[in-house]
């Protein structure tokens, strides 16, 4: 079975909407089917999809992409970081980046921002992460799971919500968390 019928298969058991699903059987270039993992990270994430098996067939793509799974982590300026598994490592903001990262299972990971970047970072599980803004920088934390420390220098912001479940409701992120985050 192709790669993007077994992807498709497994979705369609999570729940995946009958669009998402026609898309999945008919794409099989794996960028852009990492593409439309990143696109529905929310599903991803709250139906921990796809399976660490098939995701290991898509090793050396991936991070490129910046999604890493069980592995050492060195991230500067990605638009995306998602760390599955038992990652470690960090992911680096400067200047003016923008990068929103999830953080997932026992994932270890260090986020710093400095300059003018805005991070976003939703943490579930067990993850541990270290957030650390200076300049004018800005994090925003959601946490859903795991712990979270933070530190602030010259007058940057580190914001921390606690959410109240343990994944996006609905299979959603909430627009509210990216309008209100600082």
């Amino acid at each position: 079975m192709k790669l993007n019928k077994e992807l498709a298969e497994e979705a369609k058991k999570k729940g995946v909407c009958a669009e998402w699903y026609s898309q999945l059987l008919h794409t099989e270039d794996k960028h852009a089917l990492i593409k439309m993992f990143l696109k529905g990270i929310d599903f991803c994430i709250s139906e921990g999809y796809p399976s660490p098996r098939l995701f290991r067939q898509f090793d050396g793509i991936r991070q490129q992409h910046g999604i890493f799974q069980s592995e050492q982590i060195q991230a500067e300026n990605f638009e995306y970081v998602v760390a599955l598994g038992q990652c470690q490592g960090a992911a680096t903001y400067t200047g003016y980046a923008v990068g929103q990262v999830f953080v997932k299972h026992n994932t270890k990971l260090s986020v710093t921002a400095s300059g003018s970047a805005f991070v976003m970072v939703d943490v579930f599980d067990g993850a541990q992460v270290e957030v650390a803004a200076k300049g004018n920088a800005k994090i925003c934390v959601n946490q859903y799971g795991g712990s979270v420390a933070s530190s602030e220098l010259d007058g940057a912001k580190v914001k921390i919500i606690r959410k109240q479940s343990k994944t996006y409701k609905n299979g959603s992120r909430q627009q509210h968390d990216f309008e209100h985050a600082l």
